[in-house]
């Protein structure tokens, strides 16, 4: 199997390892969706136990021998996962719920340094999700090119007469791949003006989730925007087109947020939010997973906003790696604790997570 599952937990995903590459703490990552299927065979939806295992016995070997996969990667067939260990790997953003709903003859490998991640027989045949800290696109379309042509030298891709990569969607035909943006959106989200953002984006040919679906909930204030599925020939627009709507969507978020520090009838909601976060984290007992995201949500924006300085540069990548302390399968994993609202706050205490603040600063927002 190569590495074993608690070895993946000593070690941050890409998305919750650092802040990404901005200052102000908006757009904090990228990803590439980039999906192939063998010719020949069924795809996964519509195929048996027999033609899944005939297409794994093909891509798994393939996928282990890429550079970086040999001796460092991740390896285990779903079916041998728990029930638990799945909704880790969904909670790191790892897995796919369709993979994890799945059994026999799929396959998950994840490299060493945990920005790659190949799931085998899930939607389609091999879903390859290549995650970044950085907003440069261009070098994860580049990587995932790379992949797919080392791959296709022993591995015959199902292909149109046109030369586009066929998916189980066969309006998604083309070059298979999606791009992924994460944003920290607390200002806008705050104002009620994320239905207006998702209509406009429509518009734009594009989509936004909250980055916690599952929870029904966006207190975490952190956004996925995605494309659509890419034409051949389209890839630099679209790389383009979502670079410079995540530009925008940035420079919206920080006149909101200056709009409401400005106007003396707002200015005071924001560092409230920040206060009562900054209150719950250091006195309450038990913590709801989706109240300790908003908690995180406002303390990272707290202290980009200099609401409440920090001491150290890194202190956001510190409170970015606390996405994963808090929630809920990872504590149940590692400690077995059926009282994972009261562990949680037993975490954050260890941790010390609000030793590098000074206490809240009021005085500049009520001047």
């Amino acid at each position: 199997m190569g590495k074993k599952f608690s070895s993946l937990l000593k070690k941050q995903p890409v998305w919750f390892a650092q802040a990404g590459d901005g200052e102000e703490d908006i757009i904090l990552g990228t990803m590439v969706r980039s999906v192939r299927n063998v010719a020949g065979h069924r795809f996964p939806g519509w195929s048996t136990a027999e033609n899944r295992k005939a297409v794994a016995d093909l891509l798994v070997p393939a996928v282990m021998n890429l550079p970086g996969n040999k001796s460092t990667a991740f390896c285990a067939e779903v079916k041998d996962l728990s029930y638990v260990e799945r909704r880790v790997l969904l909670e790191r953003k790892q897995i796919s719920q369709c993979l994890a709903a799945r059994q026999d003859g799929c396959h998950l490998i994840i490299n060493g340094k945990q920005d790659a991640v190949f799931m085998i027989n899930e939607e389609e045949h091999l879903v390859m999700h290549l995650f970044s800290p950085y907003t440069d696109y261009t070098e994860l379309v580049k990587k995932a090119r790379k992949i797919t042509s080392t791959l296709e030298k022993n591995i015959p891709f199902a292909r149109s007469s046109n030369g586009d990569y066929l998916t189980s969607m066969p309006v998604e035909a083309g070059t298979g791949i999606q791009l992924y943006t994460l944003m920290h959106l607390p200002a806008l989200n705050c104002m009620g003006m994320m239905q207006q953002i998702s209509r406009g984006l429509e518009k734009l040919m594009l989509n936004i989730s909250p980055l916690y679906p599952n929870l029904r909930d966006d207190s975490a204030n952190l956004f996925v925007i995605f494309s659509p599925p890419i034409l051949q020939g389209t890839e630099d627009e679209m790389i383009s087109h979502l670079d410079l709507t995540c530009l925008t969507l940035e420079r919206r978020e920080l006149e909101v947020r200056y709009k409401l520090r400005s106007h003396p009838y707002t200015n005071n909601i924001l560092p409230d939010m920040v206060g009562r976060a900054y209150g719950l984290c250091r006195y309450a007992a038990r913590l709801e997973y989706t109240e300790f995201l908003h908690i995180l949500s406002m303390l990272r924006f707290g202290a980009v906003d200099d609401y409440i300085p920090v001491l150290t540069d890194d202190y956001i990548d510190f409170l970015t790696q606390f996405y994963m302390h808090g929630a809920p399968y990872h504590i149940q994993y590692i400690t077995d604790n059926a009282q994972i609202d009261i562990e949680r706050c037993r975490v954050i205490l260890c941790q010390k997570i609000l030793k590098n603040f000074h206490s809240p600063r009021h005085d500049s927002y009520y001047e």
